[in-house]
């Protein structure tokens, strides 16, 4: 395996707190060369990987220019996201891109036809499909273990909306984020919910904004909030199945909470990841009314590691589970339904 170097665009929280810290684990992977318009973000990341400062860059087209990087890893606010993938694509440069992929579906169609014309490949960062648990559930869904998917019980529950002082950042701004929970948490609930069950072929969708103003970055006053602190929705999957969801900033006692529930005429499963290394099961022989819930250990096969599963996936061996850019689009659709249905209060079709 040749070791792939790396590029990240973005040094913030998502950067720090979950790609640079699985890249430096990675054998065949380096941290060459990083971005930020923060010097002083910039300069912390920068000692934390040993990047040199010569390689520390303010402008991003100047990262990917660099001959030495062979992939970039973008983790800025959403808007920056078209721009930004559609030169790394050009410069024939890997891509692994934060989600939600874009904006809206119209720029995240944009984004598959650079990489379409590319030599190279993106990925979408849809980290919840590396939890062991969620793994081990798409192998007994696949195994046909619950017989046909019926339905769907999920949930994303967060407190940060009562984040005492938690100003007006870009997640709060339509213009910066495109939506607020639907994109931030719900891209990871549709792209989990259609790997399980398929494709989602209507919905209909309810948001509200619980807090409705913020302090201004500057201290100097309050401004209005202009996305989602909740979302719930339900969907017909085109097998059949109907969901329900629920994906809120406002759960106090949640930091952050994932459940699923899902039901086939065989049998059904339950993970919560805040423990992704079990997972609830019920499936057997003869009568239903008969089977028990039993937590069951995920079998370490289940384990990757999202970053070195994008490393992998250059070197020429991808996993089956890879999010691909065009799931990340096909994501992007559904958000985009799911903000229509909401202002118009009515169902979308995606058929």
């Amino acid at each position: 395996m040749k070791t792939v170097r790396v590029g990240i665009i973005g040094t913030g929280g998502i950067a720090n707190g979950k790609h640079i810290k699985e890249l430096l684990e990675c054998l065949d992977a380096k941290i060459v060369a990083l971005c930020d318009v923060d010097p002083a973000a910039l300069e912390r990341t920068a000692a934390r990987t040993g990047v040199p400062a010569e390689k520390c860059y303010k402008d991003y087209r100047d990262l990917i220019a660099d001959p030495e990087v062979d992939a970039v890893e973008i983790c800025t606010p959403n808007y920056f996201h078209a721009e930004m993938a559609k030169a790394v694509l050009a410069a024939g440069k890997f891509l692994n891109l934060e989600k939600p992929v874009t904006m809206n579906y119209e720029q995240a169609l944009e984004v598959l036809a650079a990489e379409k014309k590319s030599a190279v490949f993106g990925m979408a960062c849809f980290s919840y499909r590396f939890m062991p648990a969620v793994r081990y559930a798409k192998h007994l869904v696949d195994q046909k273990k619950l017989g046909n998917i019926v339905g769907l019980n999920v949930a994303y529950l967060k407190s940060s909306a009562f984040w005492q002082g938690r100003a007006l950042e870009w997640r709060f701004e339509k213009e910066k984020a495109g939506s607020g929970v639907l994109s931030d948490l719900g891209s990871h609930l549709i792209d989990l919910a259609q790997l399980l069950a398929g494709d989602i072929v209507e919905l209909c969708a309810t948001t509200q904004i619980v807090v409705k103003e913020r302090p201004t970055l500057d201290g100097k006053g309050v401004a209005p909030v202009n996305t989602d602190d909740s979302c719930s929705f339900v969907a017909r999957f085109a097998c059949g199945a109907d969901g329900c969801f629920h994906i809120t900033r406002c759960a106090i006692g949640h930091q952050n909470t994932i459940r699923y529930d899902v039901y086939g005429d065989r049998g059904a499963l339950s993970f919560d990841l805040n423990d992704p290394s079990v997972l609830t099961i019920c499936f057997g022989e003869g009568d239903p009314k008969s089977f028990k819930m039993e937590t069951v250990a995920v079998p370490k096969e289940f384990y990757l590691c999202q970053e070195q599963a994008f490393i992998n996936a250059i070197n020429g061996n991808r996993d089956a589970l890879f999010p691909t850019l065009s799931d990340g689009a096909h994501g992007q659709r559904v958000l985009d339904a799911m903000l229509e249905s909401a202002e118009q209060r009515r169902w979308v079709s995606l058929k």
